[in-house]
């Protein structure tokens, strides 16, 4: 069974990141580079303006999630700074970077915590979707779903993403068990992908 993810607050994050650019300063981030939530002294909030950017788990480089879209991210690590995590870029980004500390004034006098609130339930159902495709689940189950949604992506991003890394880094299956299954699909044709990896198109997944 294939699982839908919890759909996008759209008009939340929109208006917060109208509401909290002029407080922040615009950043430009590589392709694979990690930033920090902070530092000791202070945590900020970042608003995704272009590219893509995942979350990863500090302990063991798990990804926990990637947005290509506009988004906020950092209130989680604003109100309960645990710094379990970090962002890393995946493609060239910009990015804008707002203090922590200016972000709570703002919000309470344009009255937005309604769309925290929204931003903040998203990410929770997101962590929600994200255990069900991988807790106490068999191996080929998990690696359909991410396979699917490998195929939603855009075309030109297909020729940057290796199948392997991609489902590996997502849900910290081996190497050869992700790669009996994929091969084993293709075998029969309900995938198909080019040399390497790359390129996947998806014709029709068992069930």
């Amino acid at each position: 069974m294939v699982i839908c993810p919890p759909k996008r607050p759209y008009d939340a994050i929109d208006t917060l990141i109208k509401a909290l650019t002029p407080l922040g300063e615009k950043i430009h981030i590589v392709a694979r580079k990690r930033i920090a939530w902070g530092t000791r002294e202070k945590s900020y909030v970042y608003l995704v303006i272009q590219g893509e950017v995942s979350v990863l788990r500090i302990s063991d480089g798990l990804l926990l999630g990637t947005t290509s879209e506009p988004h906020v991210l950092g209130f989680t690590e604003m109100f309960c700074p645990i710094r379990s995590n970090l962002i890393r870029a995946e493609t060239n980004s910009i990015l804008i970077r707002v203090d922590a500390a200016l972000v709570v004034p703002e919000i309470e006098r344009l009255h937005l915590w309604r769309a925290v609130a929204e931003l903040a339930t998203y990410h929770t159902t997101y962590m929600v979707y994200r255990d069900m495709q991988l807790v106490n689940q068999r191996t080929p189950p998990v690696i359909y779903q991410y396979l699917q949604e490998m195929d939603q992506l855009p075309e030109e991003r297909k020729y940057q993403i290796n199948i392997l890394n991609y489902i590996q880094e997502r849900s910290g299956l081996s190497r050869s068990s992700i790669l009996n299954v994929v091969s084993t699909l293709k075998k029969h044709k309900y995938i198909d992908y080019e040399r390497g990896g790359y390129q996947l198109k998806v014709n029709n997944l068992p069930v």
